[in-house]
């Protein structure tokens, strides 16, 4: 497929590779930053500020910082979000942060890279688990 400047700047050097090699619809999973949508949302929604002192307990306090978490994300995502659905791309997380997993075909992902909201996306790959060296350990250092 075709990428344009403005799509490889958003992209991973594993995105870009895996778009200019799909034919269309091959089925990608991207892992995407978002932000607000269009020109005018460039100032983000800040919530009150909290205070531990205003709660009765530390529950408490927890729970009114991550309601309002969620209230600053849909203010400065929805609209990306509802874009990207309106894509039929798949999306999972970004309940308590501005990043998203994205499923679609490789034509849904790369129509998502247009739309102002979407600050960056990277190919989707397993990531390795490193053991952590254990007591007594004696193994070579490179």
């Amino acid at each position: 497929m075709k990428l344009e400047e403005r799509h490889i700047k958003k992209i991973d050097p594993l995105l870009r590779d895996a778009l200019r090699d799909a034919k269309g619809d091959e089925v990608l999973r991207a892992v995407m930053v978002l932000g607000p949508q269009g020109i005018d949302a460039r100032k983000e929604y800040r919530g009150q500020e909290l205070a531990s002192s205003q709660f009765p307990s530390h529950e408490a306090y927890r729970k009114a910082l991550i309601e309002r978490r969620q209230s600053e994300l849909v203010h400065d995502t929805g609209e990306t979000r509802q874009a990207l659905e309106d894509l039929s791309l798949t999306l999972r997380g970004g309940k308590i942060s501005k990043t998203v997993v994205v499923e679609g075909s490789a034509r849904q992902i790369l129509a998502s890279l247009e739309l102002s909201g979407v600050r960056h996306a990277s190919l989707d790959q397993p990531i390795g688990l490193i053991e952590p060296r254990r007591r007594g350990d004696k193994r070579s250092k490179k």
